[in-house]
């Protein structure tokens, strides 16, 4: 049992290992590509500094301008350091590849999942890093605690598998409708919405946010962000509650799918 532990450890640490070498090769490709983070920074700042001086006061829904500036700031670190797998997934099935990456020795999404944690976990750090200047010059430093940081990864953590979970059901949508664009613009545009990538669920309308909170499309932008700025024990306990419980329907239903998908698979011969 052990032993095979230890094995499954190493290959997947094998496979994530191999593509962050390839990620640090082309780290200047990378940083030309994330560097557009400085003028998205720039343009949230000035457009709710307007909005906080348009109300005359410092504060909105509990959250301060500084803590605004820094929610959007782990927001996009969320939203573009996304593991983007979905479409590699829809391409081998529309091109019939999927019937030999099925038969290698390793579980199919678990190799997404850690071949993109690699790719994923470069473009965090570095929009991270462009950002932060810009964010301590307008905001200062955070209000976060050391105590509360390893409570905020771990939120982040199960943000990722979560997302992850939901692009990887989009993807495998191939196998009956082959063109998964239309699905993933839907799921973009909700996180865009009710996940809190525009605007923070505080500043929404009662009534919507009420919705928003339960909905998982929040989980993975939102909750991290929140409580990265402004972290209070219950509201932790209810993310990670529900982001257990949102991990596990999905869960089920992409285990139901994978079944029925490579099933199919083989019945038609690869």
């Amino acid at each position: 049992m052990l032993t095979q532990l230890r094995l499954t450890t190493t290959k997947y640490g094998a496979i994530t290992l191999t593509n962050l070498q390839n990620q640090l090769a082309y780290i200047w490709d990378a940083l030309g590509r994330a560097v557009f983070i400085i003028l998205i920074m720039f343009i949230f700042v000035q457009l709710w500094t307007a909005v906080y001086q348009s109300q005359n006061t410092t504060e909105i829904a509990g959250l301060t301008l500084a803590n605004t500036i820094w929610y959007f700031l782990i927001a996009e670190v969320m939203e573009l350091g996304k593991i983007r797998h979905d479409t590699r997934i829809t391409e081998e099935v529309r091109d019939g590849s999927i019937a030999y990456t099925l038969v290698r020795p390793y579980n199919y999404l678990a190799y997404h999942f850690f071949n993109g944690l690699a790719e994923g976990g470069v473009k965090m750090v570095l929009i991270f890093a462009l950002g932060l200047p810009l964010v301590l010059y307008y905001a200062g430093s955070p209000t976060l605690t050391w105590a509360h940081l390893p409570l905020v990864l771990l939120v982040m953590g199960l943000a990722v598998l979560l997302d992850f979970f939901v692009l990887s059901i989009i993807g495998l949508l191939a196998f009956v409708t082959e063109d998964t664009f239309s699905f993933r613009l839907i799921y973009q545009k909700l996180v865009f919405i009710l996940g809190g990538l525009m605007i923070p669920l505080d500043f929404l309308p009662d009534w919507l946010q009420g919705t928003a909170r339960v909905l998982p499309f929040n989980l993975t932008t939102y909750a991290p962000a929140k409580l990265f700025v402004a972290f209070e024990w219950a509201q932790f306990r209810q993310i990670v509650g529900l982001q257990l419980l949102w991990l596990f329907i999905f869960g089920a239903v992409l285990l139901w799918q994978y079944r029925v998908m490579t099933q199919r698979l083989a019945i038609n011969g690869g």
